[in-house]
């Protein structure tokens, strides 16, 4: 049998290689983008999935209720909690805390910076990860360890056989020479800590000086914890509560403390590992979060794919199963039974499914680097799961094909097929399943292709909204480190000096994530007291210059008024800062108009502050993210030092990347012990949009494949059509009809399921992206445009694909078209 079914295939080759290439191409196709989107859906669930007792394994998140705005949960805690979980939870088997930090190694004046991590020495009893060389229990034990991955080691000495060698690292300007311990093994499951090249054990100093080790109120890291069962967590979980009110309370003067009642704004949760890379994408400083209903779309796009090409394989063969009815009927008279015929004309549907599985892998070997080259992850072909995939791929595809062609053609009867002048065409039923296929294939592209414009539309819209200050000619660099006054006045200096920079001042906040400072500020409105929590910042000299916010009421800073100097700490109790608000915060405290807001005095528990200005919002997070309320004071650096301030400058007359080399220079004659990173604020800002633009590809991808199967399917039928309707084409051109009337009534019978298609697509693809963009603090609105660019290039792309055959069908001679039949 097997041997009559191969013939047959190739005898079908070489009768009707249009039809048989459209099936098996159109199959590989869909097979092979199936099989790329199936590997990146698999790498997303995967994500910690390999981390040993994994089950056992959870980051402690923080919660914050901050008075006047909504409770956000963020990727980090204080440090200060690890001892007292320890303490309280004898169900914990070991935890570590995880400062994630660039260490860098200096040689002949240029830095190269390492993805680092500054942990605890139990750091491998947590995550349990293996060791090319060392001990795990002892990498991290002394002071001065150090352990790198093969990649690093390889990058510093070109082996990684590096035990005991030594390494000078610089961190802050402070150089400490470290000792290597362990060589971590080489991983190629993903995880959040696949990217690691250094670890490094806190200093003594850090745990004894620094805020995030002594106060509730400060973070600057993760805490991880193994529970000794999988149950633990989530009993833990449920006495965190109490757990924070025997704990972090305390009285106001206890800069500790979170006052008496701390659970009304803090609280800890327990973020289990296994599920993190879907639940972090709605955490706040979560880097490897991402959103599962993307992920899920993208699976679905896969399966979409695969489903047009069967459908596709499905309606060709229904076309070209008339073209064999006398093939059946000889066949059936010599006498062969329907069941013979039934297995050949499965088996036929099942070889070609297997051709084009083949096709299929080598597709998917293309397409997996670029897909991989397009969303940054590590995406390989997984044999492993594609020996169990497409197997079943080729069964399910090649039964899906070819069970219905296959109940058609063996069920002919002979006479009828015989004495008939003409081939049978299936009739109206085979008709309408060949327009529901059709139908069914556009409405499905036509969704891609619309949810496609959305997403590029978003991300287009992400990368050149107005941020609320002007980004064009705007350079900012690394904070300074410490609170060296001199230095800080020296930068300054240095940095308006270099050629090209119109002027530099100082902030606390920048685009992209870094240190922040909440203070909870009242208002005594007409109503009562109205308490919002505001994001500090503190600006000097130059500062408005540099960035360019919109004034929208009031004045900017002035350094030649004193009373706009912030007070000193000896100062707040009796003396009145004067602030600017952005409007989140005008709003939030029930301004009716920004105007409204000048004059008034807001208070916190600190200081007064007198509002002389408002700005608006200036956004330096991602635009998932609503903007902070903020209040921003000044400093002239007249009296008292910034807190690791970061520099700004703008710069005219020339490019961007002499005057960031320029800075640099500027910055390493102020501080040449530490690195420094003058960006443009796009720069800076692209990792907020950079995932949305990369799976935005992924659609763009699986809209061309969905699009190009279903012109593939348009495109048969019309070929079918062009050999059915020769007969009636010339009968109405005997008639009269004109070659433009041809035209026009082959096009609408081609186009009408289209024209359907877009109709039943537009209302899904509307539902689905309202409900993405609805993620987004700032978005597009979801206008009729995308939807009209979709269904007219539909349409465009569907009368392309038939133009040819409906002229040739349009131009043939009446004669000759009746004298064929």
């Amino acid at each position: 049998m097997f041997a009559t079914i191969l013939k047959s295939v190739l005898r079908q080759m070489r009768r009707h290689p249009l039809y048989v290439g459209l099936n098996i191409f159109g199959l590989a196709l869909g097979i092979g983008v199936f099989l790329t989107l199936a590997l990146l859906v698999r790498y997303e669930y995967s994500f910690n999935a390999a981390l040993p007792n994994v089950d056992r394994l959870v980051r402690v998140d923080t919660r914050w209720a901050m008075p006047g705005t909504p409770p956000f949960e963020f990727a980090g805690s204080t440090f200060r909690v690890l001892p007292f979980l320890r303490e309280d939870f004898p169900e914990i088997e070991a935890g570590i805390r995880l400062e994630n930090t660039d260490l860098r190694t200096e040689r002949d004046g240029t830095f190269s910076s390492f993805v680092s991590g500054l942990t605890d020495p139990a750091f491998f009893s947590v995550f349990g990860l293996k060791l090319l060389h060392g001990t795990p229990d002892q990498a991290l034990a002394r002071p001065d360890g150090l352990v790198l991955s093969a990649g690093a080691a390889i990058r510093l000495f070109g082996t990684t056989d590096v035990m005991g060698r030594m390494v000078p690292l610089n961190r802050d300007g402070v150089t400490v020479t470290h000792t290597v311990t362990g060589v971590l093994a080489h991983r190629t499951t993903p995880d959040f800590l696949s990217g690691i090249e250094m670890l490094a054990p806190f200093s003594s100093g850090d745990m004894t000086t620094r805020l995030c080790f002594l106060s509730w109120g400060s973070d600057c890291g993760s805490i991880y914890l193994k529970f000794r069962r999988p149950g633990d967590a989530d009993a833990v979980n449920a006495r965190l509560r109490d757990f924070v009110i025997r704990h972090a309370a305390g009285a106001d003067s206890d800069s500790s403390a979170l006052g008496l009642h701390p659970e009304k704004i803090f609280g800890l949760l327990l973020a289990k590992l296994g599920e993190a890379r879907f639940n972090d994408f709605h955490v706040l400083y979560a880097e490897d979060g991402v959103d599962r209903t993307v992920i899920n779309s993208i699976g679905l796009m896969g399966l979409l794919a695969l489903a047009l090409a069967c459908a596709n394989a499905v309606n060709l063969a229904t076309a070209r199963a008339g073209l064999r009815a006398r093939e059946v009927a000889i066949r059936k008279t010599l006498g062969a039974s329907r069941r013979v015929l039934f297995i050949q004309f499965t088996g036929e549907a099942m070889l070609a499914a297997a051709i084009a599985g083949v096709l299929g892998l080598a597709l998917c070997e293309i397409l997996v680097p670029e897909v991989a080259s397009l969303t940054g992850e590590e995406l390989v072909v997984r044999y492993g799961l594609v020996a169990v995939v497409l197997p079943l791929i080729v069964l399910v595809c090649g039964f899906a094909s070819g069970i219905y062609p296959s109940m058609v053609l063996s069920g002919y009867r002979p006479a009828a097929v015989l004495a008939a002048a003409r081939m049978p065409s299936g009739g109206r039923g085979a008709a309408r399943l060949r327009d529901a296929l059709v139908m069914g294939q556009f409405g499905i592209a036509i969704t891609i292709v619309i949810c496609m414009l959305v997403i590029n539309r978003q991300t287009d819209f992400m990368r050149t909204a107005d941020p609320g200050y002007v980004r064009s000619g705007l350079l900012i660099g690394s904070p300074m480190p410490g609170s060296d006054l001199a230095a800080q006045r020296r930068m300054l200096d240095a940095l308006r000096a270099v050629p090209g920079v119109v002027t530099a001042g100082f902030g606390e906040l920048a685009p992209r994530p870094n240190t922040k400072n909440f203070g909870t500020y009242s208002y005594d409105g007409l109503a009562g007291p109205i308490r919002v929590s505001l994001l500090q910042d503190v600006v000097s000299t130059g500062y408005f210059e540099v960035y360019r916010p919109r004034l929208l009421a009031g004045r900017g800073f002035d350094a030649t008024r004193g009373q706009d100097d912030m007070p000193s700490r000896d100062e707040m109790q009796t003396r009145t800062a004067n602030a600017i608000l952005n409007a989140r915060a005008v709003s939030r405290f029930g301004f009716a108009s920004p105007d409204q807001a000048i004059g008034k005095i807001i208070r916190s528990d600190r200081r007064m502050a007198r509002i002389v200005g408002v700005i608006d919002d200036e956004r330096f997070e991602s635009p998932r993210q609503a903007v902070y309320p903020e209040i921003a004071f000044f400093d002239t650096l007249a009296k008292q030092p910034f807190s690791e301030p970061i520099p700004a400058v703008r710069f005219q007359g020339g490019a961007e990347s002499d005057m960031a080399r320029r800075l640099n220079r500027a910055w390493a004659g102020i501080l040449p012990d530490i690195a420094s990173d003058f960006s443009a604020a796009d720069a800076r800002m692209a990792a907020y949009y950079s995932g949305d633009e990369r799976r935005g590809r992924i659609f763009t991808l699986g809209a061309v494949a969905a699009l190009l199967i279903a012109c593939m399917g348009l495109y048969g039928l019309a070929a079918f059509a062009a050999a059915r309707r020769v007969h009636e084409i010339g009968i109405r051109k005997t008639l009269g009809a004109s070659g433009r009337q041809i035209v026009a009534l082959l096009l609408g019978d081609f186009l009408r399921p289209v024209a359907v298609a877009c109709l039943l697509a537009c209302p899904v693809a509307w539902v689905v992206m309202r409900h993405w963009l609805a993620g987004f603090d700032e978005r597009i609105a979801l206008t009729p445009a995308h939807f009209l660019i979709a269904v007219a290039g539909a349409f465009a792309i569907a009368i392309l694909t038939v133009l040819g055959q409906t002229f040739h069908l349009a131009r043939a001679e009446p004669a000759r078209a009746l004298r064929a039949e």
